[in-house]
C-alpha cells in the first residue's frame, strides 16, 4: 500500500527545505507518492464588485488578468517544486501537481485540500520565526498545527536530516494514534530507527513533602506500570507492520521538568532528524494545543522536523 503526502509549496527556500526532507527521510522507498500543491492568491476584494470610477469591462480585464498571473504563478511552483522531488530521487509515477485558489485563508485551503484528498500528511516548510511570538503565532505552519486536527502537520526545520526518528508518545488513544501514524508511515524501511519516548512527570510541591513524596512513588510506580501495558501494545503495532525488533526501541523518562523539556533534550542529545508528537495530550488542560507540549516542543526545537499527529 502506498502512502500519500500533500507537499505545500510558495515557491520560497523553506518548501524547497521540505522537497530535500522528503528525499533525505524517505530515500530508496518507491511507495510513497507525492502531491505539490499551491494556494494562488484571491484577487484584491475591491475588483469582485462594481468599482467607482471603473467601466464594468475594464474591471472584468482587470480581474481576469490578476487571476490569470496568479494561477500562472502557482503553477509555476509546482512544477518547479516538482523537478526538484525528482531530482532528490521519487519516480516521475510518484509525483503530482495541483494548483487551488485560496478559500479564506492559505492555512484553511491547506487543510480543507488535504482533508478532502485523504491525504497520510501535509508537509510544509517552516519560516524562520525569530523569537516573538507574534511571528509564530502568525505564521502558516502554526496556523496549520494550530487548526488542523486529524490531519498530521509535518513541519520541516534544519539541514539535514537522517532516518532517526523520537517519537513521543502519551499512553492511552492519543498515544496510540501517534504510533499508528509512524508505524504505517515508516513500514517496509529496513533503515528507520525509532525511539518511543514516554515522559513521566515528578514534581513535588515545597509543602508536605514526606506525605507527598509517598503519594508520589505510588502514582509513578502505577504509571511506569501502565507505560510498559501500553508500549508492549505498541510495539507489536510496529512488529505487524514489517519493523523488526531492533529498528524500534522503548524509553521512559522521569523529568521534573515536564514533557517538552526531555523530548527537547532526547531530540538534540539523540541527534534526532525528526521528532513526533501528539497534537493533544489527554485529559484536563493537556487537551489545549496553546501551552502544551506540541506546542512548546514546535516553538523551542529548532534544526529538526516535527511531525504533529492527532
Amino acid at each position: 500500500m502506498k502512502r500519500h503526502v500533500l507537499l505545500a509549496t510558495d515557491g520560497s527556500s523553506y518548501a524547497q527545505k521540505a522537497v530535500r526532507y522528503l528525499g533525505e527521510a524517505f530515500s530508496g522507498r518507491d511507495d510513497l507518492e507525492v502531491t505539490v500543491v499551491s494556494v494562488a492568491a484571491r484577487p484584491p476584494s475591491y475588483l469582485l464588485s462594481p468599482v467607482p470610477g471603473l467601466s464594468e469591462i475594464a474591471r472584468e480585464e482587470k480581474l481576469e488578468k490578476i487571476q490569470a498571473e496568479n494561477l500562472s504563478r502557482a503553477q509555476k511552483f509546482v512544477e518547479e517544486t516538482r523537478e526538484l522531488l525528482l531530482k532528490v530521487g521519487f519516480p516521475e509515477e510518484n509525483v503530482h501537481t495541483k494548483v487551488t485558489v485560496a478559500r479564506g485563508e492559505i492555512a484553511q485551503t491547506l487543510l480543507l485540500e488535504a482533508r478532502e484528498g485523504k491525504y497520510d500528511a501535509l508537509v510544509v516548510g517552516r519560516r524562520g520565526l525569530g523569537r516573538l511570538a507574534s511571528a509564530w503565532m502568525g505564521s502558516v505552519s502554526q496556523r496549520l498545527v494550530e487548526y488542523g486536527q486529524g490531519v498530521p502537520v509535518w513541519v520541516v526545520d534544519g539541514k539535514e536530516w537522517n532516518k532517526r526518528f523520537l517519537v513521543a508518545l502519551d499512553l492511552g488513544e492519543p498515544g496510540l494514534k501517534v504510533a499508528d501514524h509512524v508505524s504505517f508511515v515508516l513500514a517496509g524501511d529496513r533503515e528507520v530507527e525509532v525511539v518511543l519516548m514516554h515522559v513521566i512527570s515528578a514534581f513535588i510541591p515545597d509543602e508536605e513533602v514526606e506525605d507527598l513524596a509517598a503519594v508520589q512513588e505510588i502514582l509513578l510506580q502505577r504509571e511506569e506500570e501502565e507505560a510498559a501495558e501500553f508500549f508492549a501494545r505498541v510495539q507489536e503495532m510496529f512488529l505487524e507492520n514489517g519493523f523488526s525488533l531492533d529498528q524500534v526501541r522503548v524509553k521512559v523518562k522521569t523529568s521534573p521538568f515536564g514533557a517538552a523539556g526531555a523530548i527537547i533534550s532526547e531530540a538534540r542529545e539523540g541527534e534526532y532528524g525528526t521528532v513526533v508528537v501528539g497534537r493533544r495530550g489527554r485529559g484536563g488542560f493537556a487537551g489545549l494545543l496553546l501551552g502544551s507540549v506540541s506546542s512548546k516542543v514546535l516553538f523551542n526545537l529548532h534544526q529538526r522536523t516535527v511531525w504533529v499527529v492527532g
